[in-house]
């Protein structure tokens, strides 16, 4: 009997080294699973049941069965499901080339070269991540409608200009990367910070300028830090519903929230289908996570440290 009362003083102890018991760290796991797995867990349980059960609050079902993915999967809904699937990742693919582009050069700028207003300038960048999206819905629906419009300020010389956006793969393009930027910017400066600076001396010395230095040292070095910024750029496109509801009104443009939302009429609710098409669209996200994880974990953790 003493061992195993040993056990269990140990089990509820917490070492010197530690915050919690073990105990409690296991408890905490455990919840934290259940927190995150039972959402998703629910939602497949539920799109192989039928609607009387989950209507009638059934959490799995008594009688499983593949009608409600055989209903998206086939007839007009396999149409519209394929064209918001289309449209999904063509933006999301889109959005995630253009912010790694342009801001790896801006977050290369921001962590190496000196300049007025650098570190002001980033927390901008900040800012204009933390800022709510619903607050600039307004300001960018005008902009599609209108098109993008580049000229000389009190001129009325226009250098640039697109036709009106609005409904188009690109209007959900241009409104997602002016969040996903800001935010690839800020990980990926974090993450240059911690190369070290006497790597890119010492190509200087061998006759590298600044923008061969980059390419042949820095963002060989930072791959996974790029990756991982990557893939929450892809994910965060994926997932958008907002900017999606408000700037798309045909299936030419609708994405999979938007797709998956409008299953719920005003005087009905295809809960079959919805469960369905939600379990599908959640896929592409949880199968990255699972195996890009590696990149995902390095490439943040890395940029914990810097020089």
């Amino acid at each position: 009997m003493q061992p195993k009362n040993k056990k269990w003083k140990q089990l509820f102890k917490a070492s010197s080294t530690d915050l919690f018991s073990p105990f409690y760290l296991w408890l905490g796991l455990i919840i934290l699973t259940i927190c995150t797995l039972g959402p998703f867990v629910y939602l497949f349980s539920s799109s192989l049941s039928l609607e009387i059960e989950l209507i009638n609050g059934h959490i799995f079902p008594h009688a499983p069965t593949l009608k409600n993915y055989i209903g998206l999967l086939t007839g007009s809904n396999a149409v519209v499901f394929a064209s918001a699937l289309k449209n999904s990742v063509v933006v999301s693919v889109l959005v995630t080339l253009i912010s790694i582009f342009v801001g790896v050069f801006a977050a290369y700028a921001f962590s190496r070269i000196k300049f007025p207003f650098r570190k002001t300038g980033l927390f901008v960048v900040l800012a204009v991540q933390i800022m709510p999206s619903i607050s600039i819905i307004t300001p960018l629906y005008i902009i599609i409608r209108d098109g993008i419009k580049i000229d000389i300020p009190f001129t009325g010389i226009v250098l640039f200009q697109t036709p009106p956006l609005l409904d188009s793969v690109w209007a959900l393009v241009f409104s997602y990367t002016s969040f996903s930027l800001p935010y690839v910017v800020w990980l990926l400066a974090g993450y240059f910070q911690t190369i070290p600076k006497e790597l890119e001396e010492a190509s200087y010395v061998d006759g590298c300028n600044r923008l061969r230095t980059m390419f042949r040292i820095i963002l060989p070095l930072s791959m996974p830090g790029i990756a991982a910024t990557a893939i929450f750029a892809f994910l965060n496109a994926w997932d958008e519903f907002l900017f999606a509801n408000a700037f798309t009104q045909t299936y030419a443009s609708k994405t999979l929230p938007v797709m998956i939302a409008e299953f719920v009429g005003k005087h009905s609710i295809d809960w079959g289908a919805m469960t369905a098409g939600g379990f599908l669209a959640s896929l592409p996200p949880v199968i990255i996570s699972l195996f890009l994880y590696k990149y995902i974990i390095g490439g943040v953790t890395a940029g914990g440290v810097k020089e």
